[in-house]
């Protein structure tokens, strides 16, 4: 028996997909308190600039009597939406400036992410993506909303090509045969876990394919200037939506972007994210519901410290590339000088997206599904104190894929790649 109404037990019956990592998170590695415990490089977070952040908030940010009031209301401070209105300007390039008015502050991207489902679909309707992609907007985009999410099978064509609205094309009549209504396409750009900006033509013929069919083009750019040098020549720089112009390719009210700062700032904790829209009637939409998701007075405040001071947040985003740089040429050392593929190309965000099919259980032991052996393959390595998110995760075509994150002080890296 049950005291609970349908959708109530409907969340509590849904996987929840931290369950593991919490318990990875009580028995976290320390050098010195608890040398044997997990390392985790399983989540995207910066872990090279929290230093630098702190002492920044501790000598520019006190909390006021108006970050302990409802401020300007549920969609973010007035200074806050305008200094990050400023920021994506001078940072995104847009083709045209965005406003104030245009910026969306919520309590972070995971709150976007459902934001932007809810308004854009009604249940059953469908998003596309493609394979592999971040893991959580299987939840993120589904829970509460009811949207069905498209996973898009690339069959080795480059996702950054042209050629992947074919896939895209093929992928949405599948989906209307079911009865499905598209409503849009969800792209990471700078790509997670692959790592890998979008060009500007390959943008444009996603643009193109959207306007052909309705549909709204979303780009989840929270990686947007946590691109590093990676020594590949060919490795492209971030190219947002917003900086192309639309004129003749897509109503700009159908291209939307979703940024934050838990990525480029490492301030997760802070819980800010925010939608970049021009669609005014979205706009509507998103504050009739923004109580919900209210982010609070003091990270509002906090914030908007770090985005208007130029000076200070131009030399931390430097800094954080740089160190993004000479972490990612450990961890593709180490990697290269053991033998392991990884996916080449990428230059942005925390991660390498590894290959490790060579290493799963055989295929004849205990009568293994392909993804059974990934998970065995996982738990192993977990044993051995190290925890990787699977291919599973990303919604992979392929068992075998993990992502790792490089994002650690040095020697903790390096402990970790050893195990």
């Amino acid at each position: 028996m049950t005291s609970l109404s349908s959708r109530g037990r409907e969340n509590a019956a849904f996987e929840q997909p931290a369950g593991q990592f919490t318990e990875i998170l009580s028995d976290s590695y320390d050098a010195e308190q608890n040398p044997s415990g997990v390392i985790s490089l399983g989540s995207a977070e910066n872990f090279l600039m929290h230093n630098e952040l702190v002492e920044f908030l501790k000598a520019n940010f006190e909390i006021d009597a108006r970050a302990c009031s409802y401020g300007d209301g549920a969609m973010g401070s007035t200074p806050l939406r305008s200094a990050m209105a400023d920021h994506i300007n001078r940072t995104f390039r847009p083709h045209t400036s965005v406003t104030m008015e245009q910026v969306m502050v919520s309590a972070g991207v995971t709150c976007v992410n459902e934001i932007f489902a809810w308004n854009l679909t009604d249940p059953g309707d469908g998003i596309l993506l493609n394979m592999p992609i971040y893991g959580a907007f299987s939840t993120d985009l589904t829970q509460k909303t009811g949207s069905t999410l498209l996973y898009t099978p690339m069959d080795n064509v480059d996702p950054f090509s042209e050629t992947v609205v074919e896939k895209y094309e093929k992928s949405l009549r599948e989906a209307q045969d079911e009865g499905i209504k598209v409503r849009a396409l969800l792209i990471c750009n700078p790509h997670n876990p692959l790592g890998q900006c979008y060009p500007p033509t390959t943008i444009r013929r996603l643009m193109q394919f959207c306007d052909k069919h309705g549909l709204h083009l979303v780009a989840d750019e929270v990686y947007a200037l946590s691109v590093f040098d990676s020594g590949n020549p060919s490795a492209l720089p971030f190219t947002s939506v917003l900086s192309l112009d639309t004129s003749g390719i897509i109503d700009p009210s159908y291209v939307h972007v979703l940024y934050g700062l838990s990525k480029d700032f490492a301030a997760s904790g802070l819980r800010i994210g925010c939608i970049v829209s021009r669609n005014e009637e979205l706009q509507r939409a998103v504050s009739s519901i923004a109580r919900f998701h209210w982010p609070s007075g003091p990270s509002c405040a906090a914030a908007t410290a770090m985005l208007s001071n130029l000076d200070w947040s131009a030399s931390y985003i430097s800094l954080a590339q740089d160190r993004l740089a000479q972490n990612y040429a450990v961890a593709s050392s180490v990697l290269d000088d053991a033998g392991v593929t990884y996916h080449k190309g990428g230059n942005a965000g925390f991660f390498i997206w590894l290959n490790l099919s060579a290493h799963l259980p055989p295929s004849s032991s205990r009568d293994l599904t392909p993804i059974e052996r990934e998970r065995a393959l996982a738990e192993k390595l977990l044993r051995n104190g190290v925890y990787l998110s699977t291919g599973e995760e990303f919604h992979s075509e392929e068992a075998g894929w993990f992502r790792l994150v490089f994002t650690h002080p040095e020697a903790k890296l390096r402990e970790g790649l050893r195990r």
